[in-house]
């Protein structure tokens, strides 16, 4: 099962004690003999990562977030969707991601609020947003981060407002990764925030109305695949999550124009532990602040 594996002591992402372990419950399980069995004994191996896997994927989100500094720090009004792509996967090829984790999302104005749109062909515009959604897949383990950021460096007041609702209610989701917490307790924070908050802004009338604007869950687990395998009960420390709480007001939607065509998406890759959640993405600016710092820096210098 592991020929060619060997053990060393000195390499952080040797897995030779992890295909030992694999090996170890399989031969303890096969006399169940059925497919099923089997699968749900992946769930549970791939759910819990050893020390091994964390170390392959703080690599792979690390060169992620290098990827996302480059994007913020180099984008302008005038480019297109995938020029801005390029820089980022730029930075995964320069680190030593083999490919991506999956197709990255570029998406900008209105292809902001389509949640899976990779097309990437759009011309940038000054007072647009960009969502971008990407990851480097290094040595087989995927990242999965999203951060949205406007393309001229300066977010709108109506902008920003969104934005700083769907980043509270990230952050309630992410203080909810709490080793046996259930698996929809990050969803189930996000939401109360998203919910409270988009009727407050007038968005919405009722609460419960805030999946017109948020229709998606909240978390997936990350590892060998972006959305791994998992059990999908109480989280457990050594489980990476995503937290990816977004608001998505399409054009023509039931409410003021003003917040037509906003798309938000925030996401970050968390490790459950016993002392609480870790944010291993956590080097790719979020906030408001961060962001227009980021982008203005970069401009003085390009000057």
């Amino acid at each position: 099962m592991h020929k060619g594996v060997v053990n060393e002591k000195a390499n952080p992402f040797d897995l030779f004690e992890l295909t030992e372990y694999f090996k170890s419950v399989i031969d303890r399980n096969t006399s169940k003999g059925d497919s099923f069995s089997l699968g749900k004994i992946f769930q549970e191996l791939r759910e819990i990562k050893t020390e091994e896997e964390i170390a392959l994927m703080r690599r792979s989100i690390s060169i992620t977030c290098k990827g996302f500094i480059s994007m913020m720090q180099n984008i302008k009004p005038g480019m297109t969707e995938y020029q801005v792509q390029a820089y980022g996967e730029y930075e995964f090829k320069k680190y030593g991601a083999e490919t991506e984790g999956y197709p990255s999302i570029c998406g900008s104005r209105e292809n902001s609020t389509i949640l899976h749109y990779n097309t990437n062909r759009r011309t940038l515009n000054d007072s647009d947003l960009i969502l971008l959604d990407m990851g480097a897949e290094y040595h087989g383990y995927s990242a999965d981060v999203t951060r949205t950021i406007p393309v001229n460096g300066k977010f709108t007041a109506d902008q920003k407002l969104i934005y700083e609702l769907v980043l509270k209610a990230q952050n309630a989701g992410i203080t909810a990764c709490v080793a046996g917490n259930e698996f929809s307790s990050p969803h189930k924070a996000a939401v109360a925030v998203l919910s409270e908050g988009l009727v407050k802004l007038g968005i919405i009338k009722d609460p419960s109305d805030y999946d017109t604007y948020y229709m998606t869950g909240t978390s997936h687990y990350l590892g060998l695949d972006v959305h791994d395998v998992g059990t999908r009960g109480p989280l457990r420390s050594g489980t990476v999550i995503t937290v990816e709480p977004g608001i998505y007001i399409a054009e023509n939607s039931d409410c003021d124009p003003k917040w037509w065509n906003i798309g938000v998406r925030i996401e970050d890759d968390i490790l459950i532990t016993e002392n609480g959640p870790v944010n291993l993405s956590a080097q790719a600016p979020k906030n408001v602040e961060e962001i227009e710092l980021l982008h203005g820096q970069a401009a003085v210098m390009n000057k």
